[in-house]
């Protein structure tokens, strides 16, 4: 029998739900299979403890890991008798997102399976996708449980290179690193999502977490050479309901990095639809608009004439008015203006004028104290009633590490989703910076239009760190790294070793569907003049898409390819992570393109690192790939179309 159900509130959607076994006696282990038959997920018992094993096509991606959570002081992953299994059940969805896919298809088979023990029993929800699987605890008991961590672990095959960062200050600010396992560095605290792969080409893992909020956010630790294992940096312990879920523990699986990359999907496949009273439409909700935008705050032109003033942020509205950008950030500094709410709000009448929408940056940590909870986060309540009074399409929220948030923990993603709530119900975008990993936000609240969980830009432009970071952002969503630093120089400020073609392919490589770019009037006429190809690429150049690809001529640490496309158009994006070396690419293969020929307009390193060179290449087709040469920290950009 096929129940009646709701309809995924995204439109347009289906459910499908087949009832298919009802295990009933106790056992020692259970195995979910995917859709495809392909991926299986065992629970196993060994000496009373919980584990999990990953298998695809047979190989073991994810080696025997143990499960469980403490609650109360109790690890109820150990300890255990037997296994129950409930119905095992398969669901289809299919919703509407801003970022790398527009129209998303969830498919998965789905179980709980209760762990017996004396005292508590274990719930463990488990779903199985085609890409990966995702599981979660149910707390037991009624009334406050108090949490103290998991026994959650994730075991990989010796010899697998895992690429991570550290968090040393609570916002995602520090570079990329690597390691293998059989060699993890002991006891080293790092954070998700990591990208993990797997020796002798046997396939790829990524693993992240989805849909924490009132929850600690999850980290990692290397519990020995070999292990992985779960960590919560900013909360000793926490409360939770009795009968609450916790967090979603994400792993994907691939045979190759594009495949693992298509995991991410399960991030907002795991996590809740959108309030239908909120978002009526979903992501296709009107006031939520995806859309470039001017920002002022990394232009050097823009500092020497005395930062964020009312002055120069009306120069940056020309620009992107004449660029065609929907929108202009207005950055730190705003403030300080003299009547700064009629300053504010003549400034997002003038940019209204020139179909220009505005958004304003905001410091959680200052006098206004907007993460306070008093009354109902009543001063958080004011100052949005005042940013929608000034005619304000969004607010950038900085500095989720500090007083009294702190990094990824309890107080943080509380804080969050009632930002999001409420600048929804003032049809408000939130972009939140100095930030934690994306886990699934977009799909629950659309207004989530991007994030800054990473050490972008403003800490100045590192090709090998963009060329891994690309894919650790990628496997959780979008990634606000804003790029375009088109300074002029051989070694400019900020820009580095980065040449004018890797900062313009940055906007390929990274989504963010906000894309804010860094150059200002002055630095975008010098680098892309009217008239010019780059600027008409530039200008071109969506900042959300219908379908992406990762291109298999990536390799983390040394290049990151990727193609992306909207509407019959395709654009390949291409930076070199080597700052001190050429490369050259005789075939990147373009399978997505079929048989039908195309052709490109392409950009690439010109001879100088601010300069650029411009090409057409026609009769590209899935059997006539691309060859690419890059300079040194150099970069590729072309927009294909069918001949």
């Amino acid at each position: 029998m096929i129940p009646s159900l709701r309809p995924d509130t995204l439109a347009p959607a289906f459910c499908l739900f087949l009832f298919v076994s009802l295990p009933v006696e106790a056992v020692d282990s259970f195995t979910l299979a995917s859709p495809d038959r392909k991926l299986a997920a065992t629970l196993t018992l060994r000496d009373g403890q919980l584990f999990y094993q990953v298998q695809r096509d047979g190989k073991t991606m994810l080696d025997a890991s143990r499960l469980g959570v403490t609650v109360d002081g109790a690890d109820l992953g150990s300890a255990v008798k037997g296994l129950k299994a409930g119905e095992t059940t398969e669901q289809r969805v299919q919703y509407r997102l801003n970022g790398d896919e527009s129209l998303l298809k969830s498919h998965d088979q789905r179980v709980t399976i209760t762990a017996e023990r004396d005292g508590d029993p274990l719930k463990v929800e488990l779903r199985a996708f085609d890409g990966g699987i995702g599981f979660r605890y149910i707390v037991p008991g009624n009334g406050a449980r108090r949490i103290s961590g998991e026994a959650s672990s994730w075991k990989l095959p010796v010899q697998t290179k895992v690429w991570f960062r550290t968090n040393s200050h609570g916002d995602y600010s520090d570079r990329a690193q690597s390691a293998s396992v059989g060699g993890l560095p002991v006891g080293k605290e790092v954070v998700g999502p990591l990208l993990a792969e797997l020796p002798g080409g046997q396939g790829y893992v990524g693993i992240t977490e989805a849909d924490p909020w009132n929850y600690s956010g999850l980290s990692f630790k290397f519990d020995s050479a070999e292990n992985i294992g779960a960590n919560f940096k900013y909360d000793a312990e926490w409360t939770v309901n009795g009968g609450s879920p916790t967090a979603w523990r994400v792993v994907m699986v691939g045979a190759d990095l594009n495949a693992v990359m298509q995991g991410r999907q399960l991030v907002t496949h795991l996590s809740p639809a959108p309030d239908p009273k909120l978002y009526p439409q979903g992501a296709e909700t009107p006031w939520i608009q995806p859309g470039r935008s001017a920002w002022s705050w990394l232009d050097p032109h823009a500092r020497a004439r005395g930062g964020v003033t009312v002055e120069h942020q009306k120069r940056f509205i020309d620009m992107a008015a004449e660029l065609g950008f929907e929108y202009n950030t207005v950055d730190d500094g705003w403030e300080m203006w003299p009547d700064k709410w009629k300053t504010l709000a003549e400034l997002a009448a003038y940019a209204k004028a020139k179909k220009v929408k505005l958004i304003a940056w905001k410091d959680t940590a200052d006098g206004d104290r907007v993460p306070d909870s008093a009354d109902n986060y009543a001063n958080l309540r004011g100052f949005l009633d005042k940013c929608r009074d000034a005619g304000l399409s969004g607010i950038k929220i900085d500095f989720l590490h500090g007083n009294p948030l702190i990094g990824e923990g309890t107080k943080t993603l509380g804080y969050m989703p009632i930002v999001y709530q409420m600048c929804a119900e003032r049809q408000l975008l939130v972009n939140f910076h100095g930030a934690v990993k994306p886990t699934g936000q977009a799909r629950t609240w659309p207004n989530a239009i991007t994030q800054e969980p990473v050490l972008g830009m403003e800490a100045g432009a590192a090709p090998a760190d963009a060329s891994i970071v690309a894919f650790l952002c990628g496997l959780s969503g979008y990634c606000d790294y804003t790029p375009g630093l088109f300074a002029q120089g051989e070694n400019p400020e900020l820009r580095g070793k980065s040449t004018w073609a890797h900062q313009l392919a940055l906007g390929v490589v990274f989504c963010s569907p906000m894309q804010h770019w860094a150059s200002g009037p002055e630095l975008s006429a010098a680098a892309l003049p009217a008239g010019s190809v780059q600027r008409a690429i530039y200008q071109s150049i969506p900042s959300t898409w219908d379908e992406t690809v990762v291109l298999g001529v990536s390799k983390p640490g040394s290049i990151a390819a990727f193609a992306r496309r909207k509407g019959k158009d395709w654009y390949v994006g291409i930076i070199n992570g080597n700052e001190n070396e050429a490369v050259s690419l005789d075939a990147v293969s373009l399978p997505f393109l079929g048989e039908r020929n195309h052709h490109a307009v392409w950009l690439g390193d010109g001879a100088k690192p601010d300069e650029f060179q411009a090409g057409k290449t026609k009769g590209l087709s899935a059997s006539k790939p691309l060859s690419v040469k890059m300079n040194p920290g150099g970069g590729y950009l072309a927009i294909l179309r069918p001949e």
